[in-house]
């Protein structure tokens, strides 16, 4: 028998529920002590033609086009996002320093605009674990943490640095 990770097991519930539900179907069904018959599995499958004969197959295919995803993801993730990353950190540094120095000015709220950009380098730090640092998520997930970094990085479009790759 096939043993399947935790976090492929999850990824096929989410992205192929209907599929999941017949695997773990046919799992429970080969650990049963009693011998399968024909009239058992009439009982546990009412409509035999509708299940696939080559579901060993189909898995091992799916877990390999999840893997190549993920190294193609991962490949862009160290290409792309890092410049990005990159950029999006050296424009917070700057917006900090200026931050700063309003504080030390004695200019009002400026420890709100510290508070934000504290937070936006969180929400760079956590999409940066996803794109570069590979802490991978569903494929949707994924390709939503790209529109995020690009939502965040298009705040500074003005910039002489920016990219037009970087269009969300």
């Amino acid at each position: 028998m096939t043993r399947i990770d935790r976090g492929t097991l999850l990824e096929l519930v989410r992205n192929r529920p209907l599929f999941a539900a017949e695997l773990l179907g046919d799992a429970l069904a080969a650990g049963d002590e009693e011998p399968g018959d024909t009239e058992t599995h009439r009982r546990r499958f009412p409509r035999l033609e509708l299940t696939s004969t080559d579901e060993p197959a189909l898995a091992v295919r799916y877990r390999e086009i999840m893997a190549d995803a993920r190294r193609a993801r991962a490949h862009q993730g160290k290409a792309v996002f890092a410049g990005l990353i990159a950029f999006l950190r050296a424009r917070i540094a700057e917006d900090s320093h200026r931050a700063y120095r309003a504080a030390d000015a004695g200019e009002r709220n400026s420890h709100k605009a510290e508070r934000d950009l504290g937070a936006k380098r969180d929400r760079v730090d956590f999409l940066e674990s996803v794109l570069v640092n590979e802490l991978y998520l569903a494929l949707e997930e994924h390709a939503q943490a790209e529109h995020l970094l690009k939502l965040e990085a298009s705040a500074y479009n003005w910039h002489t640095e920016y990219q037009d790759d970087w269009q969300p």
